[in-house]
């Protein structure tokens, strides 16, 4: 029984990739996600001795609206997931996920509730397989601190002070493909140093008993001083890998190139 509840609920941990990309640089920005407009980084394995994919941000501004393209590519150049992340100044729009390894895909859009045009409702679309079968739609309330991916990192340097007075700060994630949010909680762990540099090592789980029993916790090295990057993270991906015939989740090291 453990193992069907581990199936189930290990792939609410691929929501933490890519968290260090929504920190935002030292230069001024009119606007809480638009740095950085460029960010890679390079996926390990956790012995750190094989490449396995890159990733990139790249962001674009058209007025108050912003667009951050987020790949996951293998070291041969093909295409491995894209998230896509659409902002109106500081505020989410819509946010989709596409992992091309399993054909799976999932969206998110923040709309009016029907009943209620003063709240904010999260609308989603998400399908394991969009050629086959009727895809999953659901919506729920809009609730403060639901973030995608690309908007963790500001998220952390935001709550700070809280972080390192020893206090969990918890979100809400937006998990599209399965059509949901999930909450989770980072605390810190210690304090250390990485090239040279004063770091605070984050731990990062989620806010369920029954998942956090079920899962390892990842684990963040991230900046001391502002503006708090995320250097790199150990644990759960956004992406897959081959074992055999099928596909199994991914615990790796991501890198990130600042």
């Amino acid at each position: 029984m453990a193992h069907i509840f581990q199936r189930k609920l290990l792939p609410l941990l691929l929501l933490v990739s890519g968290i260090a990309t929504g920190v935002r640089s030292q230069s001024a920005s009119a606007f809480k996600y638009e740095e950085p407009k460029s960010l890679t980084a390079t996926i390990y394995s956790l012995d750190r001795k094989t490449v396995l994919f890159k990733f990139s941000r790249r962001l674009t501004r058209s007025g108050n609206q912003l667009e951050a393209i987020r790949e996951y590519i293998y070291p041969d150049g093909k295409l491995a997931a894209r998230e896509r992340v659409v902002y109106n100044s500081d505020d989410l729009q819509a946010y989709e996920l596409q992992v091309l390894q399993t054909g799976s895909y999932g969206r998110a859009s923040v709309k009016s509730d029907p009943d209620n045009p003063a709240r904010k409702v999260l609308s989603f679309v998400a399908s394991k397989d969009p050629a086959n079968g009727t895809p999953k739609q659901r919506s729920e309330p809009l609730r403060n601190d639901t973030l995608t991916y690309d908007m963790v990192g500001s998220f952390l340097a935001e709550h700070w002070d809280a972080i390192m007075k020893g206090e969990e700060v918890k979100f809400r994630m937006i998990v599209a493909p399965r059509a949901e949010t999930v909450g989770f909680r980072v605390v810190k762990e210690s304090e250390s140093q990485w090239q040279g540099k004063p770091i605070v090592n984050l731990r990062m789980e989620p806010t369920s008993p029954v998942i956090r029993a079920l899962v390892d916790p990842l684990h963040f090295k991230v900046e001391k001083q502002s503006p708090h990057r995320v250097f790199e993270y150990t644990g759960r991906t956004t992406l897959k890998i081959k074992s055999g015939s099928k596909w199994e989740d991914l615990d790796a090291l991501t890198v990130f190139d600042w």
